[in-house]
Parts: structure tokens; C-alpha cells; sequence
């Protein structure tokens, strides 16, 4: 038996606009953590909610102290040029060198469609220190504040 996989097209994916975001009425709380990887794999610290530290699970971010939300955005967009700005500042310090097929503008793509598809988006690198490096963008409710 022969299995062929069809090509897929990701640019033409990336380039649509999904509207679930506007139709579950969303907008999006940001977070970003710097620490070490001891605390990073400290997995009691993660799951505690008073702790300043990246949950281990992404949507465990909204039930922190709502002081460690960095910034708020009403538009996907705006959301993912937030975490491509932390792209960049964590790529400039990347303790190994991120590939070169691993663009700002893939980054880009792959987030304002995830957000715009109503994904939450996690993403982190391990920097010079050595330290770990994460932020996330949570979509919640219009109505929550």
C-alpha cells in the first residue's frame, strides 16, 4: 500500500482571514516570564497561581494576578506584533542560533492566524544566562473587564 500526502500550501493558509476571534468576542491578555531553567522545570511552582512564573498551562495565565498582564490588545493584530516584538528581543539572545527558515515573517503569519482562528499562542526560547524566555497571548472574553 503506497500513502501519497498532498502537497499543502501554508502561505495560502497563513493568508486567509478567519473571523472566529470577532464571533466569540475576543481580545487578548499578554504575558511574558524570564527565569531559569530550574524554576522553568519546577512543575509544583508552574500549577501554583500566585506564582510569577509561565503556567504550564497556557490558559492558566488568566487565573494569575492580573498585575503580570503586560499588555492588552482589542485586534489579532496588534496582539501578534506584541509577541513579534518578544520574538525579536529573545531571538537577539537565543542561546543557540535560530534557523534561518524560522522568519520574523513566518512568525508573524503563524501568529495573527492562530489568533485570528481563536488559538491561544505560547511560545518561548532559551536565552544567554542561561535562562528561559516565554510569553503568551490568551484570548478571553470582551466581557471580562
Amino acid at each position: 500500500m503506497t500513502v501519497t500526502i498532498p502537497t499543502f500550501d501554508y502561505d495560502a493558509m497563513y493568508a486567509t482571514e478567519p473571523t472566529v476571534w470577532r464571533e466569540r468576542g475576543l481580545h487578548w491578555h499578554c504575558y511574558s516570564w524570564r527565569g531559569t531553567g530550574r524554576d522553568w522545570a519546577d512543575d509544583k511552582m508552574r500549577a501554583d497561581d500566585q506564582a510569577e512564573i509561565t503556567p504550564s498551562a497556557v490558559r492558566a495565565w488568566l487565573r494569575k494576578n492580573p498585575r503580570l498582564i503586560r499588555a492588552t490588545f482589542s485586534t489579532p493584530e496588534d496582539a501578534a506584533a506584541w509577541s513579534l516584538e518578544q520574538w525579536s528581543k529573545a531571538r537577539a539572545e537565543a542561546l543557540t542560533p535560530v534557523p534561518e527558515w524560522v522568519t520574523d515573517a513566518n512568525q508573524e503569519a503563524m501568529t495573527v492566524y492562530d489568533l485570528r482562528c481563536g488559538t491561544d499562542v505560547s511560545k518561548g526560547l532559551w536565552v544567554k544566562g542561561p535562562s528561559m524566555v516565554s510569553w503568551s497571548v490568551v484570548g478571553t472574553s470582551d466581557r471580562c473587564h
